[in-house]
């Protein structure tokens, strides 16, 4: 469980103070509040009755004061169970993202093999990140003799496994059933047919192609260990991509060695195209729901015009903008661009969404909220995920801004006379490097009639038929022609350039494009 500090929890709750104090004051009398060492955290102690805040069966502060001030004890209490409700809960999302992303790059890896025996090295690899265990190894069936073979295998004692066949032992059973097992009393087990195997848990899935079982991968324990069904379902999810890689391995040095093989190269075709189908339909889904990240609506602003758009080349693309409001009445506005394409790209996107807004209204600063930002996603994401973004905190009222540009193209400062001034990068792109580098920003003055643009790279690296790029120049000539504009009108003639530009040369980056008007005076 995560350790819960009465400090902290007094240092976050904004206005918690002042809540205590006039909680205090009217059931009585001062009180004051310290943490399990004795350190005050607020109010001078004036004697009177101790009462303890309890979390998790241990005491971490005390109230003192009158009688009554129990009551303050018990919401202090109450306060400690939210913020370990709130801790755990946040490691438990990152731990299934964590999941989710070692999944679909085991896929992609796995894509790229037709070797035997690498793909059953890079299946235990990948078991091993996902499940703890000290030993383990692949059997694949002969379907003739029904004998089961090491193919891979780490650890110093399911190597030493041999002799095994389809229905002895456990894992012969569930190469027989198809049906995958914990079994955490291997010593216990009736099946158990090794007994120098020094194995005390085990958890096992059949490898699957279709109904037909083509063998197993196992990882177990010497020490006592309690696998769940959870380790089961992870297991058998690699288990289901290995078992169709190894057949295709094998289809594939079956095919090379012998022309009869053909046919059977031709139902991996077929079952090719399925997947194909599958992962288009996955495609289909995941844009749809990347479409639901964006704002359904941008806000309406006193003394401002919003507006924006997002133009994909792909049906699943790494672009994000989005308007979010900010303590203190101020708006953040931001544009974000997420390396890679297609699914991955889309899964990182949400997890920068979710990430920003979780950070928002809780850093002191608009550097703070980036530095945070880009620890979270480098703890959570794979070394080559990035996300670059531009981010823009306005004052509503005075139109004074603090912009942080995480390794993102230029924005643009538009001034009412048509001056045009770019907003260069304040720091690396969110994820990429360790965390604690911290972020500068850069203040800008909205006058009335200035106008800001936060887009991506696709704007500026739109290419024609010929190679040529869109660039900043036509960008920032564009933009001081249309600074009069209202800011829809600014985003569509931006795409009309950019498409009149092109001419028949395919788009092949994602076009997104935010534009902030401060209103002239009425």
């Amino acid at each position: 469980m995560a350790r819960i500090s009465l400090k902290h929890i007094l240092g976050r709750q904004t206005g918690l103070g002042p809540v205590v104090a006039a909680l205090a004051e009217a059931l009585g009398g001062p009180v004051a509040v310290e943490d399990a060492s004795g350190q005050a955290l607020f109010g001078t102690s004036t004697g009177g009755d101790r009462f303890p805040v309890v979390h998790d069966g241990k005491d971490i502060g005390w109230v003192s004061g009158h009688e009554r001030a129990g009551t303050i004890a018990d919401l202090l209490r109450f306060l400690a169970e939210q913020e370990a409700e709130r801790k755990s809960l946040g490691a438990e999302v990152l731990h299934l993202y964590r999941e989710v992303n070692l999944i679909y790059s085991f896929s992609e890896k796995l894509a790229a093999l037709l070797d035997l025996e690498l793909v059953a090295k890079l299946t235990l690899q990948e078991a091993r990140h996902l499940i703890v265990a000290t030993d383990g190894a692949i059997l694949l069936l002969d379907e003739e003799s029904g004998a089961l073979a090491n193919l891979a295998a780490f650890g110093d004692e399911l190597p030493a496994l041999n002799g095994l066949s389809r229905g002895v032992g456990i894992i012969g059973s569930v190469v027989a059933s198809g049906v995958g097992e914990i079994v955490n009393d291997v010593v216990g087990d009736p099946r158990r047919v090794h007994a120098v195997i020094e194995v005390r848990s085990l958890v096992c899935a059949p490898l699957k192609v279709g109904e037909k079982v083509i063998g197993a991968i196992v990882l177990a324990s010497t020490l006592p260990m309690a696998y769940e069904a959870r380790e089961l379902k992870l297991l058998s999810t690699l288990a289901l991509q290995a078992a169709t890689a190894i057949e295709n391995a094998r289809l594939f040095e079956r095919t090379v060695q012998a022309g009869e093989e053909r046919e059977r190269l031709l139902a991996l075709n077929k079952q090719a195209e399925v997947a194909r189908a599958g992962y288009e339909r996955e495609l289909e889904l995941a844009a749809r729901i990347q479409a639901d990240l964006f704002p359904a609506a941008l806000p309406r602003l006193d003394g401002y015009d919003v507006a924006a758009r997002n133009r994909p080349a792909k049906r699943c693309g790494g672009d994000y903008y989005d308007a979010l409001a900010a303590p203190d009445a101020a708006m953040l506005f931001c544009v974000a661009d997420v390396s890679g394409k297609g699914l991955p790209a889309s899964l990182l996107m949400s997890h920068m969404q979710a990430t920003l807004r979780a950070l928002l209204g809780r850093t002191p600063s608009l550097t703070d909220l980036a530095m945070q930002a880009s620890d979270l996603l480098h703890g959570s994401t794979a070394g080559n995920k990035y996300v670059t973004a531009a981010m823009l905190e306005l004052e509503m009222a005075s139109g004074v801004a603090r912009y942080v540009s995480a390794g993102h193209i230029n924005s643009w400062l538009v001034r009412h006379d048509g001056e045009t001034v770019p907003l260069g990068s304040t720091g690396a792109p969110l994820g990429l490097l360790p965390p604690g580098l911290p972020y500068e920003e850069t203040r800008v003055a909205l006058a009335r009639g200035d106008v800001v643009v936060l887009c991506s790279d696709g704007v500026t690296d739109a290419q024609d038929e010929a190679g040529e790029e869109f660039g900043e120049g036509r960008l920032a000539a564009l933009l001081s022609a249309s600074r009069h504009e209202a800011a829809s009108v600014v985003v569509e003639r931006i795409v009309e350039a950019i498409d009149r530009f092109a001419g028949a040369a395919p788009q092949f980056d994602d076009i997104t494009i935010l534009v902030v008007r401060r209103l002239a005076a009425p």
